[in-house]
Protein backbone atom coordinates (compact mmCIF):
# COMPACT_ATOMS: atom_id res chain seq x y z
CA UNK A 1 0.00 0.00 0.00
CA UNK A 2 1.10 3.50 -0.88
CA UNK A 3 2.06 5.92 1.57
CA UNK A 4 -0.78 7.93 0.28
CA UNK A 5 -3.48 5.00 0.01
CA UNK A 6 -2.57 4.86 3.69
CA UNK A 7 -3.32 8.43 4.33
CA UNK A 8 -7.10 8.14 2.66
CA UNK A 9 -7.63 4.97 4.74
CA UNK A 10 -6.36 7.04 7.43
CA UNK A 11 -9.03 9.64 6.56
CA UNK A 12 -12.02 7.50 5.77
CA UNK A 13 -12.06 7.20 10.39
CA UNK A 14 -12.59 11.34 10.03
CA UNK A 15 -14.79 11.44 6.72
CA UNK A 16 -17.23 9.06 6.19
CA UNK A 17 -16.70 7.99 2.34
CA UNK A 18 -19.00 5.78 0.85
CA UNK A 19 -17.67 2.19 0.21
CA UNK A 20 -18.83 2.06 -3.52
CA UNK A 21 -17.36 5.66 -3.96
CA UNK A 22 -13.99 4.12 -2.17
CA UNK A 23 -13.98 1.01 -4.48
CA UNK A 24 -15.05 2.54 -7.07
CA UNK A 25 -11.63 5.30 -7.07
CA UNK A 26 -9.51 2.87 -6.55
CA UNK A 27 -10.49 0.54 -9.34
CA UNK A 28 -10.40 3.78 -11.73
CA UNK A 29 -7.12 4.78 -10.98
CA UNK A 30 -5.64 0.92 -11.60
CA UNK A 31 -7.70 1.10 -14.76
CA UNK A 32 -6.25 4.65 -16.04
CA UNK A 33 -2.61 5.53 -17.07
CA UNK A 34 -0.13 6.41 -15.17
CA UNK A 35 0.98 9.16 -17.30
CA UNK A 36 0.48 13.14 -18.23
CA UNK A 37 -3.09 14.65 -18.87
CA UNK A 38 -6.34 13.69 -16.87
CA UNK A 39 -4.59 11.29 -14.71
CA UNK A 40 -1.94 13.47 -13.34
CA UNK A 41 -4.61 16.25 -13.44
CA UNK A 42 -6.88 13.94 -10.87
CA UNK A 43 -4.34 13.05 -9.13
CA UNK A 44 -3.56 16.73 -8.31
CA UNK A 45 -2.18 16.38 -4.61
CA UNK A 46 1.22 15.40 -6.20
CA UNK A 47 1.82 18.67 -7.90
CA UNK A 48 4.22 21.16 -6.26
CA UNK A 49 2.95 24.29 -4.95
CA UNK A 50 4.41 27.31 -4.85
CA UNK A 51 3.53 29.91 -2.02
CA UNK A 52 0.39 31.24 -1.17
CA UNK A 53 -0.68 34.14 -4.08
CA UNK A 54 -2.23 37.23 -2.99
CA UNK A 55 -0.86 36.62 0.96
CA UNK A 56 2.41 35.46 1.22
CA UNK A 57 5.82 35.15 -0.99
CA UNK A 58 6.36 32.14 -2.94
CA UNK A 59 9.12 30.95 -0.42
CA UNK A 60 8.57 27.05 -0.87
CA UNK A 61 7.15 24.05 -2.31
CA UNK A 62 3.63 23.01 -0.79
CA UNK A 63 3.24 19.30 0.52
CA UNK A 64 -0.01 19.38 0.52
CA UNK A 65 -0.77 16.34 2.90
CA UNK A 66 -4.86 16.45 2.79
CA UNK A 67 -5.19 16.81 -0.33
CA UNK A 68 -6.77 13.58 -0.27
CA UNK A 69 -10.07 15.03 -0.25
CA UNK A 70 -9.86 15.44 -4.41
CA UNK A 71 -11.74 12.35 -3.97
CA UNK A 72 -15.11 12.09 -6.08
CA UNK A 73 -17.72 11.64 -3.46
CA UNK A 74 -21.05 10.51 -5.06
CA UNK A 75 -23.89 12.75 -3.73
CA UNK A 76 -27.60 11.53 -3.14
CA UNK A 77 -30.06 14.34 -3.41
CA UNK A 78 -33.06 12.78 -4.44
CA UNK A 79 -34.77 11.55 -7.96
CA UNK A 80 -37.20 12.94 -10.42
CA UNK A 81 -35.55 15.07 -13.27
CA UNK A 82 -35.91 18.48 -13.50
CA UNK A 83 -38.46 20.61 -15.92
CA UNK A 84 -36.56 21.81 -19.07
CA UNK A 85 -34.45 24.10 -18.20
CA UNK A 86 -34.04 23.28 -14.89
CA UNK A 87 -30.47 22.54 -12.98
CA UNK A 88 -29.41 21.30 -9.74
CA UNK A 89 -28.02 24.10 -8.18
CA UNK A 90 -25.66 24.61 -5.57
CA UNK A 91 -27.73 24.70 -2.47
CA UNK A 92 -29.47 21.44 -4.00
CA UNK A 93 -26.17 20.04 -3.97
CA UNK A 94 -25.73 21.42 -0.39
CA UNK A 95 -29.23 20.39 0.92
CA UNK A 96 -28.66 16.94 -0.70
CA UNK A 97 -25.97 16.61 2.06
CA UNK A 98 -27.93 15.00 4.17
CA UNK A 99 -27.11 17.83 7.46
CA UNK A 100 -28.69 21.18 7.56
CA UNK A 101 -26.26 22.36 9.14
CA UNK A 102 -24.03 22.28 6.04
CA UNK A 103 -25.92 25.16 4.52
CA UNK A 104 -24.84 28.08 4.23
CA UNK A 105 -26.31 31.16 6.35
CA UNK A 106 -29.62 32.62 4.64
CA UNK A 107 -27.00 36.09 4.17
CA UNK A 108 -24.35 33.86 1.81
CA UNK A 109 -27.51 32.76 -0.63
CA UNK A 110 -26.65 36.40 -2.37
CA UNK A 111 -23.24 34.87 -3.26
CA UNK A 112 -24.57 32.70 -5.80
CA UNK A 113 -24.40 33.62 -9.40
CA UNK A 114 -25.78 32.16 -12.59
CA UNK A 115 -22.81 32.08 -14.92
CA UNK A 116 -24.65 32.64 -18.54
CA UNK A 117 -23.27 31.42 -21.90
CA UNK A 118 -22.22 34.16 -23.61
CA UNK A 119 -19.87 34.55 -20.71
CA UNK A 120 -18.47 30.96 -21.15
CA UNK A 121 -14.97 30.87 -23.42
CA UNK A 122 -15.20 26.50 -24.27
CA UNK A 123 -12.54 24.87 -26.43
CA UNK A 124 -13.24 20.62 -27.02
CA UNK A 125 -9.46 19.93 -26.67
CA UNK A 126 -10.51 16.19 -28.24
CA UNK A 127 -12.43 15.01 -31.22
CA UNK A 128 -15.39 13.46 -31.10
CA UNK A 129 -17.01 14.84 -27.49
CA UNK A 130 -20.04 13.16 -27.12
CA UNK A 131 -21.23 15.69 -24.68
CA UNK A 132 -21.66 19.76 -24.05
CA UNK A 133 -20.64 20.96 -20.94
CA UNK A 134 -21.75 24.43 -19.38
CA UNK A 135 -20.84 26.10 -16.23
CA UNK A 136 -24.63 26.60 -14.96
CA UNK A 137 -23.73 28.61 -11.39
CA UNK A 138 -21.01 29.29 -8.97
CA UNK A 139 -20.04 31.18 -6.11
CA UNK A 140 -17.12 32.27 -3.94
CA UNK A 141 -15.79 34.40 -0.85
CA UNK A 142 -11.86 35.09 0.02
CA UNK A 143 -11.19 31.40 0.69
CA UNK A 144 -13.46 28.91 -0.82
CA UNK A 145 -15.06 28.20 -4.46
CA UNK A 146 -18.13 26.13 -5.95
CA UNK A 147 -19.00 25.75 -9.60
CA UNK A 148 -21.86 24.07 -10.76
CA UNK A 149 -21.02 22.22 -14.03
CA UNK A 150 -23.80 20.70 -16.53
CA UNK A 151 -22.85 17.37 -18.86
CA UNK A 152 -25.48 16.57 -21.13
CA UNK A 153 -25.02 14.39 -23.83
CA UNK A 154 -25.11 15.94 -27.79
CA UNK A 155 -27.15 12.52 -28.77
CA UNK A 156 -30.32 12.15 -26.72
CA UNK A 157 -31.44 8.73 -25.70
CA UNK A 158 -27.76 6.77 -26.12
CA UNK A 159 -25.85 6.97 -22.84
CA UNK A 160 -26.43 6.68 -19.58
CA UNK A 161 -23.73 8.81 -17.64
CA UNK A 162 -22.66 7.49 -14.47
CA UNK A 163 -19.94 9.61 -12.04
CA UNK A 164 -16.44 8.99 -13.32
CA UNK A 165 -15.55 6.72 -10.37
CA UNK A 166 -18.65 4.39 -11.06
CA UNK A 167 -18.44 0.82 -11.50
CA UNK A 168 -20.54 -1.46 -13.34
CA UNK A 169 -22.06 -3.42 -10.27
CA UNK A 170 -22.87 0.23 -8.08
CA UNK A 171 -26.40 1.61 -7.76
CA UNK A 172 -28.27 4.07 -9.40
CA UNK A 173 -30.09 5.53 -6.61
CA UNK A 174 -26.45 6.95 -5.41
CA UNK A 175 -26.67 9.64 -7.77
CA UNK A 176 -30.74 9.82 -7.76
CA UNK A 177 -31.71 7.37 -9.93
CA UNK A 178 -35.04 6.08 -8.73
CA UNK A 179 -34.12 2.40 -9.08
CA UNK A 180 -32.75 -0.45 -7.09
CA UNK A 181 -30.95 -1.76 -10.40
CA UNK A 182 -26.96 -1.37 -10.64
CA UNK A 183 -25.36 0.67 -13.06
CA UNK A 184 -25.01 -2.29 -15.46
CA UNK A 185 -28.58 -3.78 -14.77
CA UNK A 186 -29.89 -0.16 -15.90
CA UNK A 187 -27.58 1.01 -18.67
CA UNK A 188 -28.81 -3.12 -19.89
CA UNK A 189 -32.82 -2.59 -19.45
CA UNK A 190 -32.50 1.01 -21.50
CA UNK A 191 -30.29 -0.53 -24.32
CA UNK A 192 -27.88 2.82 -23.12
CA UNK A 193 -24.15 2.96 -22.92
CA UNK A 194 -22.27 3.76 -19.90
CA UNK A 195 -20.16 6.88 -19.93
CA UNK A 196 -18.38 8.20 -17.05
CA UNK A 197 -18.59 11.96 -16.46
CA UNK A 198 -16.41 14.18 -14.47
CA UNK A 199 -15.79 17.82 -13.99
CA UNK A 200 -12.95 19.94 -12.09
CA UNK A 201 -11.20 23.33 -12.09
CA UNK A 202 -7.56 23.48 -13.94
CA UNK A 203 -5.75 26.11 -13.30
CA UNK A 204 -5.42 24.86 -9.55
CA UNK A 205 -1.66 26.34 -8.98
CA UNK A 206 -2.93 30.06 -10.25
CA UNK A 207 -5.72 30.01 -7.97
CA UNK A 208 -4.16 28.62 -4.95
CA UNK A 209 -6.16 25.23 -4.94
CA UNK A 210 -5.05 22.14 -3.32
CA UNK A 211 -8.26 20.16 -2.11
CA UNK A 212 -10.85 19.83 -3.97
CA UNK A 213 -14.44 17.22 -3.51
CA UNK A 214 -16.91 16.84 -6.34
CA UNK A 215 -20.28 15.61 -5.71
CA UNK A 216 -22.64 14.09 -8.91
CA UNK A 217 -26.46 14.34 -9.17
CA UNK A 218 -28.52 12.26 -12.36
CA UNK A 219 -30.77 15.21 -14.27
CA UNK A 220 -31.54 12.55 -16.52
CA UNK A 221 -29.98 9.11 -18.40
CA UNK A 222 -27.40 11.47 -20.63
CA UNK A 223 -27.50 14.43 -18.21
CA UNK A 224 -25.47 14.66 -15.24
CA UNK A 225 -24.79 17.88 -13.02
CA UNK A 226 -21.69 18.44 -11.16
CA UNK A 227 -20.88 20.62 -8.27
CA UNK A 228 -17.25 20.77 -7.32
CA UNK A 229 -16.19 22.28 -4.15
CA UNK A 230 -12.46 23.43 -3.04
CA UNK A 231 -10.87 25.78 -1.15
CA UNK A 232 -8.28 28.63 -2.54
CA UNK A 233 -5.58 30.80 -1.19
CA UNK A 234 -5.96 33.65 -4.26
CA UNK A 235 -7.76 36.51 -2.52
CA UNK A 236 -7.84 38.44 -6.17
CA UNK A 237 -11.62 40.13 -6.39
CA UNK A 238 -11.42 38.87 -10.26
CA UNK A 239 -10.86 35.35 -10.97
CA UNK A 240 -10.17 33.50 -13.77
CA UNK A 241 -11.66 30.50 -13.67
CA UNK A 242 -10.10 27.56 -16.19
CA UNK A 243 -12.54 24.62 -16.06
CA UNK A 244 -12.10 20.95 -17.64
CA UNK A 245 -14.96 18.92 -18.37
CA UNK A 246 -14.00 15.38 -19.12
CA UNK A 247 -16.00 12.22 -20.64
CA UNK A 248 -14.75 8.06 -20.92
CA UNK A 249 -15.36 4.78 -21.61
CA UNK A 250 -14.58 1.37 -21.04
CA UNK A 251 -12.96 0.86 -24.13
CA UNK A 252 -10.64 3.87 -23.78
CA UNK A 253 -7.11 2.49 -22.95
CA UNK A 254 -4.82 5.31 -23.25
CA UNK A 255 -5.12 9.07 -22.54
CA UNK A 256 -5.71 10.29 -25.77
CA UNK A 257 -8.71 8.31 -25.96
CA UNK A 258 -10.39 10.67 -23.21
CA UNK A 259 -12.72 13.11 -24.18
CA UNK A 260 -11.95 16.62 -22.78
CA UNK A 261 -13.68 20.35 -22.35
CA UNK A 262 -12.15 23.47 -21.33
CA UNK A 263 -14.74 26.00 -20.09
CA UNK A 264 -13.17 29.45 -19.11
CA UNK A 265 -15.02 32.07 -17.15
CA UNK A 266 -14.74 35.05 -15.19
CA UNK A 267 -15.76 34.71 -11.29
CA UNK A 268 -16.28 37.92 -9.08
CA UNK A 269 -15.72 37.67 -5.45
CA UNK A 270 -18.77 39.90 -3.81
CA UNK A 271 -18.31 38.47 -0.96
CA UNK A 272 -16.79 40.79 2.59
CA UNK A 273 -14.16 39.16 5.06
CA UNK A 274 -13.57 39.93 8.43
CA UNK A 275 -9.87 38.69 9.29
CA UNK A 276 -9.00 38.65 13.65
CA UNK A 277 -5.69 37.83 14.12
CA UNK A 278 -4.64 35.44 17.13
CA UNK A 279 -1.95 34.60 19.14
CA UNK A 280 -0.33 30.96 21.18
CA UNK A 281 -2.05 31.78 24.82
CA UNK A 282 1.32 29.83 26.90
CA UNK A 283 3.90 28.28 25.35
CA UNK A 284 2.90 27.69 21.96
CA UNK A 285 5.81 24.42 21.43
CA UNK A 286 4.00 21.17 20.87
CA UNK A 287 7.58 19.00 21.26
CA UNK A 288 8.84 17.20 18.57
CA UNK A 289 5.80 18.72 16.47
CA UNK A 290 5.29 21.98 16.11
CA UNK A 291 5.96 25.82 17.21
CA UNK A 292 2.90 27.50 16.70
CA UNK A 293 3.59 31.43 15.89
CA UNK A 294 0.23 32.90 14.78
CA UNK A 295 -3.41 32.65 13.30
CA UNK A 296 -5.80 34.08 11.69
CA UNK A 297 -9.62 33.64 11.75
CA UNK A 298 -11.36 34.47 8.19
CA UNK A 299 -14.94 35.61 8.73
CA UNK A 300 -17.06 35.56 5.56
CA UNK A 301 -20.91 35.02 4.80
CA UNK A 302 -20.34 31.11 3.40
CA UNK A 303 -17.83 30.14 6.28
CA UNK A 304 -15.54 30.13 9.21
CA UNK A 305 -11.43 29.18 8.06
CA UNK A 306 -8.76 29.19 10.84
CA UNK A 307 -5.38 29.10 9.07
CA UNK A 308 -2.45 28.55 11.27
CA UNK A 309 1.26 29.65 10.48
CA UNK A 310 3.82 27.50 12.62
CA UNK A 311 7.58 26.32 12.64
CA UNK A 312 9.66 22.83 12.27
CA UNK A 313 13.03 22.75 11.43
CA UNK A 314 13.08 18.97 11.44
CA UNK A 315 14.10 19.62 7.27
CA UNK A 316 12.21 18.05 4.04
CA UNK A 317 11.46 15.08 5.38
CA UNK A 318 9.18 16.70 8.02
CA UNK A 319 5.59 15.38 7.37
CA UNK A 320 3.34 17.97 9.74
CA UNK A 321 0.41 17.09 11.87
CA UNK A 322 -3.13 18.31 11.40
CA UNK A 323 -5.41 20.38 12.80
CA UNK A 324 -8.93 20.45 14.51
CA UNK A 325 -11.08 21.92 17.06
CA UNK A 326 -10.54 20.16 20.69
CA UNK A 327 -13.43 19.17 22.18
CA UNK A 328 -15.44 19.26 19.16
CA UNK A 329 -18.80 17.85 18.04
CA UNK A 330 -18.09 16.87 14.75
CA UNK A 331 -21.94 16.78 13.91
CA UNK A 332 -22.28 20.31 15.14
CA UNK A 333 -19.54 21.73 13.44
CA UNK A 334 -18.52 19.92 10.25
CA UNK A 335 -15.17 20.36 8.97
CA UNK A 336 -15.47 21.37 5.23
CA UNK A 337 -12.04 20.94 3.68
CA UNK A 338 -8.29 21.35 5.33
CA UNK A 339 -6.01 22.58 3.38
CA UNK A 340 -2.95 19.96 4.37
CA UNK A 341 0.63 21.26 5.26
CA UNK A 342 1.95 23.84 2.87
CA UNK A 343 5.72 24.90 3.23
CA UNK A 344 6.05 28.54 3.12
CA UNK A 345 10.22 28.30 3.45
CA UNK A 346 12.66 28.29 6.10
CA UNK A 347 11.25 26.09 8.42
CA UNK A 348 7.80 27.93 8.43
CA UNK A 349 4.20 26.09 7.45
CA UNK A 350 0.63 26.86 6.64
CA UNK A 351 -2.40 24.58 7.52
CA UNK A 352 -5.87 26.35 6.78
CA UNK A 353 -9.28 24.47 8.65
CA UNK A 354 -12.77 25.19 6.51
CA UNK A 355 -15.75 25.13 8.92
CA UNK A 356 -19.49 25.87 8.66
CA UNK A 357 -20.18 29.49 9.47
CA UNK A 358 -19.55 29.62 13.21
CA UNK A 359 -18.42 32.16 15.95
CA UNK A 360 -15.21 31.96 18.15
CA UNK A 361 -14.77 34.22 21.38
CA UNK A 362 -11.80 35.47 22.89
CA UNK A 363 -10.27 31.91 22.63
CA UNK A 364 -10.06 28.81 20.73
CA UNK A 365 -8.58 25.68 21.51
CA UNK A 366 -7.00 23.34 19.06
CA UNK A 367 -5.89 19.66 18.62
CA UNK A 368 -2.61 18.59 16.78
CA UNK A 369 -3.20 14.92 15.49
CA UNK A 370 -1.04 12.86 13.06
CA UNK A 371 -3.26 12.93 10.15
CA UNK A 372 -2.32 8.86 9.22
CA UNK A 373 -2.24 7.15 12.94
CA UNK A 374 -4.74 9.53 14.86
CA UNK A 375 -2.29 9.76 17.42
CA UNK A 376 -2.98 13.21 19.15
CA UNK A 377 0.21 15.09 20.06
CA UNK A 378 -1.51 18.13 22.21
CA UNK A 379 -3.41 20.67 22.72
CA UNK A 380 -2.99 24.16 22.41
CA UNK A 381 -5.40 27.45 23.02
CA UNK A 382 -5.36 30.46 20.89
CA UNK A 383 -6.13 34.37 22.16
CA UNK A 384 -7.18 37.57 20.16
CA UNK A 385 -3.93 38.93 19.41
Amino acid sequence: MSRFDDMIQGLQEDVKIPENVWRGYTETLTRLPEKGGYAKRRDGRKKEYTGRQGKRSAGGIGMLKAAALILASVTFLGTGAYAAGKYFGILDFLKGNGNTAALPPVEAEELIVPVAEEEQQKTEITEGMAADYTVKEAMCDSESIYVVVEAKAKEEGRYLFVPEDAIAEDPVRDWGIDSDLSAGEYAASKNLEIMHVNAGIQNTEELGIAVSTIYFQWVEDDVMDIMIECGKTERGKTLDVVCTGILWDESMTSMEDILRTEIRFTLTDISDAEVISYRPADVPEIPGVAVIEKAEVVQTKLGTYVEIIYRNDNGENFDGPAFRLANDNAQEHRIRMASGTEMLGSGEYFWKLSLEKREFGDSILLEAYDGHTKEVYGTFELVKA
